[in-house]
């Protein structure tokens, strides 16, 4: 199957996790090397990055995670891996991913929150186990996101204020693109690369649920396109 990189995103350890959209079956799926993550050589070897189009055979195994994450997950073979085009596709249009107007929309008005910050709602997640996608994205306003930082447990967090046809959210950036230029010039870097008109594709998923979190599937955001 080919399937268009829609999502790259830093993980733990040198790890990476990898989505993309399969147009001829209408789905999104995650696909996983031997069953697991991508590491960066395997990234460089095939062009991975947002907008190219990769091959991949699945395995046909079954995934070993719960849902909402086992919707996508894909084992496949990485010795099958194929480069097919490096890309861009257009973000907008007949062939690109499906759009959700909101947060909410997109993972089937499930998403909870668990306060708010600054006038934004702030946890947002959707409860493991639950059979949804835990893979979208929303359209919104050039002038309705705004990348930020803030410091947990003595750590710097890249964040944004997202507000989208219903709410303002304050969620995690882990998109591998963003990270590498807010890493590169900061916050502001990355607010004076958006565009200046027109709209964001924005891409959201779920964290699998953590040991700190037991339950708690985390939005974030994925990748900004335009």
């Amino acid at each position: 199957m080919d399937i268009l990189i829609t999502d790259v995103t830093e993980m733990h350890q040198g790890n990476y996790c990898v989505a993309g959209w399969d147009a001829a079956a209408g789905r999104m799926i995650r696909p996983l090397p031997n069953g697991t993550n991508w590491t960066e050589p395997l990234l460089s070897a095939y062009g991975v990055q947002p907008g190219a189009t990769i091959g991949v055979i699945p395995t046909g195994g079954q995934p070993a995670g719960s849902y909402p994450h086992r919707t996508e997950d894909t084992p496949i073979n990485p010795r099958a891996i194929a480069h097919v085009n490096p890309g861009p596709l257009p973000w907008f249009g007949a062939d690109a991913p499906p759009l959700a107007p909101s947060l909410a929309a997109a993972f089937q008005q499930c998403v909870q929150t668990t306060g708010t910050w600054n006038g934004a709602l702030k946890g947002a997640y959707v409860q493991e186990g639950t059979q949804i996608g835990s893979l979208a994205a929303v359209r919104i306003g050039h002038t309705n996101l705004e990348f930020f930082e803030d410091t947990y447990n003595g750590k710097r967090s890249l964040r944004a204020c997202m507000t989208d046809a219903n709410a303002t959210y304050n969620l995690p950036v882990v998109a591998k693109h963003l990270r590498e230029l807010d890493r590169a010039g900061g916050v502001v870097a990355l607010n004076q690369a958006l565009p200046k008109a027109g709209d964001l594709h924005v891409r959201v998923g779920l964290a699998r649920a953590w040991i700190s979190q037991p339950g708690k599937c985390t939005v974030m955001i994925n990748g900004v396109y335009w």
